[in-house]
């Protein structure tokens, strides 16, 4: 599997401080008001960094249908995980409803630093390695990589900073997988190429609506 991905932002240059946040951060009252019952209902099917989380975007429960896409994908972003938390750990932010007692999240409390957001590294990352496998559904698949980080921003667990550089340090991560030797390597298995076979053959009509 590819090395450690570099800290680098999608400029190639160091990762940026985590910002203050406090002066950035709208009244917290004025963030609750945006929230519905529909986007707090759509936080939560997206809480968990579980491929499942995209089946809506191919159409196919994919940790059921697809076990060496999911084997691989898990493996291929441990070194990921592994680099945005000692990230979290170095820039130590405090979280957004922490700074402002007003602020009630609508997402678990989490005791972990704040800079840059986990989830928006994850599902960016993922949703880049599964376009690049199945660029038929790219935009779908995107869709999902963005919500996964920007709800976290309405829901009061993030600020609009930490998702932004999540976000950044996701696709850089998932560009350096896409060109190395063992990407490439994965991508030419034969029992990798008859799952995505299965996914294609979802036609387009059969999908699913995706979440708003």
């Amino acid at each position: 599997m590819p090395g450690r991905p570099s800290r680098t932002g999608s400029s190639g240059g160091p990762t940026r401080p985590a910002p203050t946040g406090r002066n950035r951060w709208p009244p917290s009252s004025a963030r609750q008001r945006f929230r519905s019952p529909e986007i707090v209902a759509t936080t939560w099917l997206l809480l968990d960094r579980d491929l499942n989380v995209f089946s809506s975007a191919v159409g196919t429960e994919l940790g059921k249908a697809t076990p060496m896409l999911s084997a691989g994908l898990h493996a291929f972003m441990a070194p990921v995980n592994s680099a945005y938390r000692g990230i979290k750990q170095q820039q130590g932010r405090i979280r957004p409803y922490i700074a402002h007692p007003g602020l009630e999240p609508c997402l678990p409390r989490e005791n972990t630093g704040s800079f840059p957001s986990g989830h928006a590294v994850w599902f960016r990352s993922t949703a880049e390695l599964l376009a690049d496998l199945l660029p038929e559904r790219r935009e779908r698949l995107h869709h999902v990589g963005r919500q996964g980080g920007a709800n976290r921003v309405l829901c009061g667990v993030h600020y609009p900073s930490d998702v932004e550089a999540g976000q950044r340090l996701g696709a850089d991560a998932a560009l350096q997988i896409i060109a190395s030797p063992q990407w490439r390597a994965f991508r030419q298995d034969p029992a990798l190429r008859a799952e995505l076979e299965l996914l294609r053959a979802v036609p387009a009509k059969a999908l699913p609506p995706m979440l708003r």
